[in-house]
């Protein structure tokens, strides 16, 4: 995903804004601009996934090595658009909808138990035991109705539902004008 180079000029900035369905204005895309071009050691126009890693609000997120993954050799649009659902000013379904592609594993649109299992060990590491492991996975998928057990799995619709008192905002990373 996006290995072409990046440029960034007055010229791209409506694209951008447009890009990060208008979450972030001209002094944010600068200072994110920056910050890409400091994260990008060799000049190549797209981060690696060390690169990436060397976000520390990012490299203390448990499910790193999983955002990573999705979104290795990202150029500085997709580096734009995968920040803007971390924004105060995304929409909640944008935020929920990033959120379910990181859970949705195996990319198949559905988060399955073996999907779940793989987000719940990575954010609870060894303290957790596969039988309490399997046991949540249950719970949830009993929680989530039928409709969920006869898909193998939680559509989005099911993800939005499950979600639908949670508060997003702790989620919300401000970006600075200037890094």
């Amino acid at each position: 995903m996006g290995q072409t180079r990046s440029t960034h000029t007055h010229t791209h900035t409506h694209t951008l804004i447009h890009y990060s369905r208008g979450v972030f204005n001209q002094a944010e895309l600068g200072g994110l601009y920056k910050r890409f071009r400091a994260l990008d050691r060799g000049r190549k126009g797209y981060l690696s996934g060390e690169e990436f890693l060397l976000i520390p609000e990012l490299s203390i997120n448990p499910l790193a090595q999983r955002i990573v993954r999705m979104f290795e050799a990202v150029n500085f649009k997709e580096f734009v658009r995968l920040l803007s659902a971390f924004s105060i000013r995304a929409e909640r379904d944008n935020r929920l909808a990033f959120m379910f592609a990181v859970y949705d594993v195996d990319g198949d649109g559905l988060i399955g138990r073996e999907d779940m299992a793989l987000m719940l060990r990575q954010l609870a590491g060894s303290s957790l035991s596969e039988e309490d492991l399997g046991d949540i996975v249950t719970k949830a998928f009993q929680e989530a109705g039928p409709s969920a057990l006869a898909r193998g799995g939680l559509d989005f619709e099911d993800f939005q539902a499950a979600l639908a008192d949670v508060d997003l905002d702790p989620m919300a990373v401000e970006v600075p004008r200037e890094w």
